[in-house]
């Protein structure tokens, strides 16, 4: 069995790859489960309903103890089975408190420790960030099954944290057939369009992802366009307070489960984060053929590597860059009749296609004595 262990499945990129690994597995006949430190979120209704879901009831950091030994009973009690199965944990909230709960020479689990944020800039943008570090630095330095989810974080995780071993890479992916059927289905859920251009963003309303920074290059840059903001976070009351009549009429739509069936009726999606070790929003808006504006960070300048420039899919501009927003912004509104079709946009981003990461997570387990 894989389990998957993370604090919630609330809208975010981790945890609907959570949901979308589990769900492919299951398909194919593998058994799977989830742990969740508390059992909350807009996705759990998109996960299998055939996928034991098993709570902690807390999700607290200053108790990491506590966590630890409801994890550990939560294993034994829901999932210990006669075949030894893979534990992958996600995000530092279930790392820390899952070393705790890792038992030497155990026979029903293998633990398989997983970085999805870019060590190298992620603690800046958290409360007590630092201090959280160097404590996941210590779990990565003396645990042998660390995975990474792209190759530059692989890269990040040996030099920040001072590792021998440089980790295996496993990335996150999207299910190529969901998107199509998405982006050919009929209907609108976005209304009449009352600007030329329609913008959308996608991501947790936290001030990491850039905001602010989208909004005033899509001023600066003077085109008149409607910005669909889908997501949900402490950021909301700032969105709805800002001006509908203007240049740029914003629109706030919440968190969404599937938030790639709003932006395939926008031209653009625009990424502003700080920091960003993959950006699986981008992946789902090309998917659903529609290009993508994203800054520099370490995650969208790898995809632009991996896959090859081609700035009708996808540009970069400057880090923290609005004026570069801008200007991408200008090029891509006089551009948008040059904008592949959806064919050519999902063979672009193949290799990210959920079935290529499910054989990696099924390959890892086996390598590892786990029956799947």
């Amino acid at each position: 069995m894989l389990i998957s262990v993370q604090p919630h499945l609330r809208f975010g990129g981790a945890e609907r790859q959570t949901v979308l690994l589990s769900n492919t597995l299951q398909r194919r006949g593998a058994r799977t489960g989830v742990v969740l430190h508390e059992k909350v979120g807009g996705l759990l209704p998109e996960l299998h309903p055939d996928i034991p879901v098993a709570e902690l009831g807390m999700d607290d950091h200053l108790r990491t103890p506590l966590v630890a030994r409801r994890m550990r009973r939560a294993l034994d009690e829901h999932f210990r089975g006669e075949e030894r199965s893979l534990v992958k944990l996600h995000l530092w909230g279930s790392i820390l408190p899952g070393a705790l709960a890792e038992r030497r020479d155990d026979d029903g689990f293998t633990f398989a420790y997983c970085e999805d944020l870019d060590p190298s800039e992620h603690a800046r943008f958290i409360p007590l960030g630092r201090v959280k570090q160097r404590l996941v630095q210590a779990v990565f330095r003396r645990k042998g099954l660390l995975v990474a989810n792209t190759d530059r974080v692989a890269d990040a995780m040996v030099r920040v944290y001072g590792l021998e071993t440089r980790p295996r890479v496993i990335s996150p992916a999207v299910d190529l057939s969901t998107l199509r059927a998405a982006a050919e289905a009929p209907g609108s859920a976005l209304g009449e369009r009352v600007r030329p251009l329609r913008v959308s963003t996608v991501g947790s309303l936290v001030p990491l992802k850039g905001l602010d920074l989208v909004y005033e290059g899509l001023l600066a840059s003077g085109v008149e366009c409607e910005w669909h903001v889908i997501g949900e976070g402490p950021q909301r009351e700032w969105l709805e307070s800002l001006p509908d009549d203007g240049p740029v009429v914003v629109r706030a739509h919440g968190g969404h489960p599937r938030p790639f069936e709003l932006v395939r009726e926008t031209d653009v999606l625009v990424h502003g984060a700080h920091s960003e070790a993959l950006g699986l929003v981008l992946l789902e808006a090309i998917g659903v053929g529609v290009p993508v504006i994203a800054a520099g960070a370490m995650g969208p300048s790898e995809i632009v590597e991996l896959l090859g420039d081609r700035p009708e899919i996808m540009s970069l501009f400057p880090l923290g860059d609005p004026h570069g927003l801008a200007t991408a912004v200008k090029e891509r509104a006089g551009a948008l009749d040059r904008t592949p079709g959806l064919d050519e946009m999902q063979r672009w981003i193949g290799r990210y296609s959920i079935e290529a990461t499910a054989d990696a997570w099924t390959e890892l387990a086996h390598q590892h004595g786990c029956s799947l």
